[in-house]
Formats: C-alpha cells, structure tokens, sequence
C-alpha cells in the first residue's frame, strides 16, 4: 500500500476488506478517533472553519464536522492531524440543519 494511507494503514486495509471497497476510497475518507468525552482526534482535516469554546467546526475531506461543548480547544494541527479537547457533549459529521427536525 502505498506511503499515503499513513499511519492508520491497517485500519483502511481491515475496512478496505470488510466493506469489499478500494483502500483508496476508504483512504480518502475522514477519521475520527473519540477518546472519551474529552478529546477527539480528526484525521483529514483540511482546515478550522469555526473556534469557539462551545463549538468547533472543521472542514474534512468530503464534508464538515462539528463538536459542541465546553472549554474547547484545539492542538497540534500538523499534516491535517487536528485534536479537539475538552468537555466533549457532541460531534456530528455533516450539516446540524439536516439533524435538526430528522426522527428515526
């Protein structure tokens, strides 16, 4: 596999074959590593289109990513590694008005 895939290499490859989908379009997909309710760690993040302490939202590959809650933070933004910390009470991928008024 080539050098691109990085350090998550075994996890695309693991759903690369679960999903019977090119690693290169599992590749090309945002990560998102929730560590507790107090840090998240976005893989693919492509830049910081909202920093607020109560709401951060991140511009991913294919989308934009949203995390509310308190004191939140933002470190070590290197090779579109971002981490959110603080008091984590919600994260969604995509637009909040498509959630919004939406039942199961």
């Amino acid at each position: 596999m080539p050098k691109k895939y990085g350090r998550h290499k075994k996890l695309y490859e693991r759903i690369s074959h679960l999903c019977e989908v090119d690693a290169d379009i599992v590749a090309a997909l945002p990560v998102f590593i929730i560590r507790g309710e107090h840090e998240i760690e976005v893989e693919g993040c492509r830049g910081i289109l909202e920093y607020e302490p109560e709401k951060v939202v991140l511009s991913v590959k294919n989308g934009r990513f949203t995390a509310l809650g308190q004191c939140l933070t933002l470190s070590d933004f290197r090779s579109g590694v971002l981490y959110i910390r603080g008091n984590i009470k919600a994260a969604y991928f995509g637009d909040m008005a498509a959630w919004e008024g939406e039942t199961c």
